[in-house]
């Protein structure tokens, strides 16, 4: 019998990997969901031991890390109110994110969320709160010297601190600190470095959007960007711009490509006249340059409208506006001589999409409760509606829809996506991966 020749090219391919390389590169690929990993774990010890790996846990935050699971939403102000949005299995308690380890009794602000991490602002003792709900750790940035602390103002406020190493201290910038109180926070952006699958309080970044506008003021209004990298304990003043109106404080940022964008305001000798026809305003961390883009021509406005800031495909940056029961999508585009201009992508007709009542029932006073922008969350480009009794998860990319849950709770809710595992008969498997 002839034995068979084995080409030079043959011989010189790798070898495969071993049956624990195939079955980890098997097990990467589940589904990011709170139950994958718990239920894998079920199987043996062999997949356990696998799964529970800190170096394959790692690996499986950075093979999903462009599409978390959405969680839930944070609701509230000094007591943070977590509302799961997901289903059994995957269904995490609300009171286990609910109650944020911060002292009661402050003028604390909610940011937003991105990247696992939640931020707040604490207005009293111009304080910020860097804060990782699933594994309980935050970080403090205030005024005072560099040193572990534990907040003691209240009984309550002992019981509920997190333990001293959780928590730092570091300047603010010098302008913030100002007895004249020149310059107001308005809004803030998180952004942790995430791309080896760290957990997300190994290396973040802080933005603080700050100006000096006054409602009763004539005089230029100048906004300015801070920015503080956990990695090097400093903060930065970066650039300045001159702004007409104040951004707002309801809409949380929007990360498009490398820039930070918030909706600014309008108003007219003081008085609040809606979002305009919806002037952002583009911090770009690469640049570190700030500039306003003006709004866009031929939109359906009314004084009625809602508008959220979107982010198109990868990189692109779109805008929301909801008016008389339909969302145009508008997309911002650069001609062949570079040339920025607003495109309209697509008009939803909610009515028809949510099978929804018409809205003349309810009396003129009450269109503007009708139909309302909640919020957005940016990864998953998805779109939150609420109407006077319902709140609706709407994906923009398949225009697939549900009701997340019943009641008249107008509000901003902030989506929280992060990993999380849901319990697990053995406890050697981490509640954060």
């Amino acid at each position: 019998m002839r034995r068979r020749s084995v080409s030079p090219a043959a011989a010189a391919l790798a070898p495969l990997p071993d049956n624990d390389d195939m079955l980890e590169e098997i097990l990467l690929r589940l589904p990011p969901r709170p139950s994958s990993l718990p239920r894998a774990s079920f199987v043996c010890k062999r997949w356990l031991r696998l799964v529970s790996d800190p170096r394959f846990l790692r690996r499986f935050r950075a093979f999903h890390r462009r599409n978390p699971p959405l969680l839930g939403f944070f609701q509230g102000h000094d007591v943070l109110h977590f509302i799961p949005a997901l289903d059994p299995p995957n269904r995490i308690p609300s009171a286990r994110f609910s109650h944020a380890p911060l002292p009661r009794g402050h003028d604390w602000r909610f940011l937003g969320c991105r990247h696992g991490l939640a931020l707040l602002l604490n207005r009293m003792r111009l304080e910020v709160t860097v804060w990782d709900p699933v594994a309980g750790d935050q970080r403090v940035t205030n005024q005072g010297a560099q040193a572990s602390i534990k907040y003691k103002e209240t009984p309550e406020a002992e019981e509920e601190a997190e333990p001293e190493n959780a928590q730092r201290r570091v300047a603010v910038p010098p302008e913030l600190l100002n007895s004249e109180g020149a310059k107001v926070v308005r809004q803030g952006a998180l952004l942790c470095d995430c791309e080896d699958g760290r957990v997300p309080l190994e290396a973040f970044k802080v933005v603080l959007l700050a100006d000096d506008w006054q409602r009763d003021g004539d005089a230029q209004v100048f906004a300015s960007i801070y920015l503080y990298e956990s990695e090097t304990s400093v903060w930065s003043n970066l650039t300045s711009t001159s702004i007409r109106d104040p951004p707002s404080t309801s809409k949380p940022s929007i990360l498009v490509g490398n820039s930070f964008c918030w909706l600014l305001l309008r108003f007219v000798h003081g008085v609040f006249h809606g979002y305009g026809n919806g002037d952002i305003l583009e911090f770009n961390l690469g640049s570190k340059s700030l500039s306003v883009i003006k709004h866009l021509d031929g939109a359906h406005v009314t004084e009625k409208s809602c508008f959220q800031i979107l982010r198109m495909g990868a990189s692109g940056l779109g805008l929301a506006i909801l008016s008389d029961g339909n969302i145009q999508l508008w997309e911002r585009n650069s001609d062949s001589v570079s040339v920025a201009r607003w495109m309209l992508h697509q008009t939803i007709d909610l009515g028809k999409l949510l099978s929804l009542a018409k809205p003349l029932s309810l009396g003129p006073s009450m269109k503007a409760l009708w139909l309302e922008i909640q919020g957005y969350e940016e990864d998953g480009h998805v779109i939150f509606i609420s109407t006077v009794c319902q709140l609706y998860m709407i994906q923009l990319k398949t225009m697939e829809f549900r009701v997340l849950f019943d009641g008249n709770l107008m509000s901003t809710y902030h989506p929280y996506t992060s990993f999380y595992a849901t319990e697990s008969r053995d406890r050697s498997f981490p509640a954060q991966y």
